[in-house]
Parts: structure tokens; sequence; C-alpha cells
């Protein structure tokens, strides 16, 4: 397994060569890859065909190294894949457009000037990519949905339903609670050998979820091992998000980024409500800064990738004043929130 990890780093000419390994790695690459900046990469074209041929052969696939200067950027999160489109600047063809599919095992060179946010993202993307990663099975008696939990947010799976056919007797729906609990496990085996996953949270109402791990004891022992047993009101969506909210992901991963992002998100929404130790929007974030009162900066991707001169101040400056900068992902319901207060909000030491 490669892991995201820095190859060679010569920021004196704004170059850093990264290997990809994971679908996180291509998240963080969204945001590092900026409109303007160069992308270096070996791709696969066609040999080019000689002048003197009578009839057009179809030529071998050859490997070529191309530099392209970025137009757009697209994460396809379901396809396992990053498209960088742009305009070549060296290498064949140069000035026609080109487009690179990062995927797992993409080796990649970046050229730009390098901000302290992008540095942070690298490090922070090389050392999620060694953590281990958690599966959420939100259980009740009739539905089981599954998630994988990932930097950007929650990854959804799909979801495993228990057939119901009106009234049965006690034995059927003994028989039908064990085909479903089968089915179930089954995924969870297959996620679990895809994604390398380290532990499985099983939570949902009633003992549905206590007679899963009983039946997976029996069963699959080699699965009930790496599995955590929590509580949740509820199945579907909402219960896997509920999982996150409790902090059962933290305990199982104590750096794990969602739970983090939305643990934040709750405690500022709390400081807001009671109009504490909190604010939000630039204007106000902006001259909290100044008066030396913030102690931690929320701002999300989405606007720091907008790179507004404005916002960088203000991330600059809360630096200057050692206030901690924290950014937040717009893929899950904390940075949608943020989205909400204008993209930036701030914990203050004291009120302004």
């Amino acid at each position: 397994m490669i892991n995201l990890k820095i190859i060679h780093k010569d920021l004196k000419h704004g170059k850093i060569k990264l290997a990809v390994e994971t679908l996180d790695d291509l998240w963080h690459l969204q945001h590092l890859i900026y409109v303007g900046d160069i992308v270096t990469a070996t791709t696969w074209r066609r040999e080019q065909e000689k002048g003197d041929k009578i009839r057009p052969e179809r030529m071998e696939k050859i490997p070529v190294t191309l530099s392209i200067q970025v137009e757009n950027i697209e994460f396809h999160k379901h396809a396992n894949r990053l498209r960088v489109l742009g305009k070549i600047v060296e290498g064949p063809d140069t000035g026609k457009h080109h487009s690179f599919n990062f995927e797992t095992g993409s080796v990649l060179i970046i050229t730009k000037k390098w901000t302290h946010e992008d540095l942070r993202r690298v490090q922070e993307a090389v050392r999620a990519s060694s953590r281990p990663r958690v599966l959420l099975v939100a259980l009740d008696d009739s539905t089981a949905d599954l998630a994988v939990v990932r930097q950007y947010g929650l990854d959804e799976i799909g979801t495993i339903s228990r057939p119901r056919a009106g009234k049965r007797y006690a034995v059927e729906n003994e028989a039908d609670e064990k085909k479903f609990f089968h089915r179930l496990a089954d995924a969870i085996k297959e996620v679990v050998s895809r994604e390398n996953i380290k532990t499985t949270i099983v939570a949902g109402p009633g003992f549905t979820k206590d007679n899963f791990a009983s039946f997976l004891r029996e069963n699959f022992s080699d699965l009930s091992n790496n599995i955590k047993i929590g509580d949740a009101s509820s199945a579907g969506s909402a219960g896997l998000y509920e999982i996150v909210r409790r902090g059962l992901v933290e305990i199982v991963s104590k750096e794990d980024r969602l739970s983090l992002e939305t643990s934040l998100m709750d405690q500022l929404m709390g400081e807001i409500a009671k109009d504490g130790l909190a604010t939000y929007g630039r204007e106000d974030v902006g001259r909290a800064v100044v008066a030396g009162a913030v102690g931690k900066v929320l701002v999300t991707d989405k606007i720091l990738r907008s790179n507004q001169k404005d916002v960088l101040k203000i991330l600059e400056d809360a630096r200057k004043t050692r206030a901690e900068v924290l950014v937040i992902s717009t893929e899950h319901d904390a940075g949608k929130q943020l989205t909400s207060l204008g993209g930036i909000a701030a914990f203050l030491r004291f009120k302004v």
C-alpha cells in the first residue's frame, strides 16, 4: 500500500510530487489543485503516425509526460477518480487541451505558490492516510444502512432491507432475521476487505444490534472481533450521522476528522445561541482577529478554495496572533452549517 506520501518537495521552485492511494487522497487533491496551477503526470497517448504510410494503422499507446495549466477540477467520488483539465504547457501538442484522470496509485507533480494552508493540508492528508478506517452500520429490525467514514464526510454505501410479509410465525420471523443478518454480515465483510476497515461500529434502537452481535460471534467470529456496539435512536442516514454526533467514531479513532468538525460546529452553534464567545461572518471575524480576541478560526474548504484575498488576510492575521485555523469540509452537515454562517466563524478568547 502506497498511502499518500510526499515523494519529493522543492518549494524553491514550487514543486511537490505526490503519490496517491485512497479516495480520501483524491478529495484532498481536489482542494490542493487550483485553477492556474501546473500539474505534471504521465499519461498514455498513441504514437504519432508516420507521414509516408499508404494506409493508416492503429498505433500503439506509449507513456508521455505532460504538464497542463489547470482550468477545471472535478472530483467523482463514486467513480474513485479526480479529473483535472487544462491546456498543455509542456510536452507534445503544446497549446491543446488535455485531461488527467487521477485514481488510486497515481503519481503527480503540482507546481504552484504553496500557501501555509496548502502545506498544512498536504501534511493532514499524509497523516490521515495511515489512520484506521471506520465502517458505520445504522441498524434496526427492518433495515441496515452502511457508510465509510472518510476525510470529507460519510460515504454512504447503501441499504440492506429485511423483507416483511404480513403476519408471520415466530419461527419464520427468526429465520427471516438470520437471512437478514447473513446478508448484512456478507456486506460488511466485503466492505471491510475492499476498504481495509479496522473497526465497524453497529448502532441502532432496540435489541436488534445486540442480536446481530451474538449472530456474528456464532457465525462470523473473524468479523466479531472488530465490531463495536453503540446506541442510536434510528437507522437510515439520520442514524449514521447520529453515530458521529454521539462521538462513537471519535472513541474508536481519536483523530477522526469528521467527529472533530461536527463537534466543533456543535460547540460553535451553542456559543452563538447563548450569545457567548463566538462570532461569524467575514467582517465580525476580521474585526475580532484585529483585536486579538480570536482563539480558533473555522473556515470552509469551499471559501478557502475560492482564494479570496480578504479571507486569506483574516487567516494570516489570525496566525500572527497564534490563533488556530481549522478547515471544515462542505461535504457533510458541519460544513453546510458553517456555509450558512458565511463560511467563516471563530471562537473568542474574550468578547469584542
